[in-house]
């Protein structure tokens, strides 16, 4: 909430300083069907989640209501599943939207740029449905399932999205990107996918794959100084003198 406040508030005041310098970053920045298309191929993949943290300036409920349902859905979902499988999770979500929005905006020969953490926002409310259908807010003071909520969100935003792509019928939002944020946080909650320390098991893999370099490295050293017991330093050759230093240094 922070990083999309304060980006927001700094591409405020850069659209009232330099609003070329504005145009240029949110080109850049932004989800950008043309750049994707551009010849030879390019492919800016940090727009799949540079695009997140970017709001309409033009807009300032655009990101306020983004940061609302931030807060509430974030922070239930947070108290459920722990802050590094909500980090996880909500950054998948942001990939998950941005690529099917692509894919739409590519097959309908779309171009319009996508700015806005919505498809991870949208993510979250859907994977705190799934893992509590049950449980009730209030919306406008009446009581709502968290599965029907979610269920009407993503309703509108596939009928809507539907609508633009058969008639043409913008509403300047971008509905895939929630509708993929949405499939994300269904299909990780069914899958169990939201449950798993990701940061964790690869720290684990990494450590793993960390001991077993270290056991090949003392079993090469081992045959290094056997060679040189019976041949003399001389007879190394520089990538084994190389490797000798390097392994040496280590320990």
């Amino acid at each position: 909430m922070i990083i999309n406040g304060g980006l927001f508030v700094l591409c405020w005041i850069l659209s009232l300083v330099s609003p070329w310098a504005k145009s240029e970053l949110y080109w850049w920045l932004s989800l950008n069907p043309s750049l994707w298309g551009a010849e030879p191929p390019f492919l800016p993949i940090w727009q799949l989640v540079t695009h997140g943290f970017l709001h309409s300036t033009m807009q300032p409920t655009h990101v306020l209501w983004n940061m609302v349902q931030l807060y509430f859905f974030g922070t239930m979902l947070e108290a459920a599943i722990g802050g590094r499988r909500f980090l996880v999770t909500y950054m998948a979500a942001m990939v998950c939207g941005a690529l099917l929005q692509l894919f739409v905006m590519t097959v309908s020969s779309n171009s319009i740029p996508a700015v806005g953490a919505s498809g991870a926002v949208t993510g979250i409310v859907v994977a705190m449905a799934a893992l509590r259908p049950r449980a009730q807010i209030f919306v406008f003071f009446i009581p709502v399932t968290l599965w029907l909520l979610a269920a009407v969100i993503v309703g509108l935003d596939l009928i809507n999205g539907i609508n633009s792509l058969r008639y043409g019928a913008e509403t300047g939002i971008a509905h895939w990107v929630h509708l993929g944020g949405a499939l994300w946080g269904y299909l990780s909650v069914k899958f169990g996918w939201i449950q798993v320390d990701w940061i964790e098991r690869y720290r684990a893999h990494k450590a793993v794959a960390g001991e077993q370099t270290r056991l090949e490295e003392d079993l090469k050293m081992d045959v290094l100084l056997k060679k040189i017991h019976r041949e003399g330093m001389s007879s190394l050759t520089r990538a084994e003198r190389h490797f000798l230093k390097r392994v040496s240094s280590r320990k």
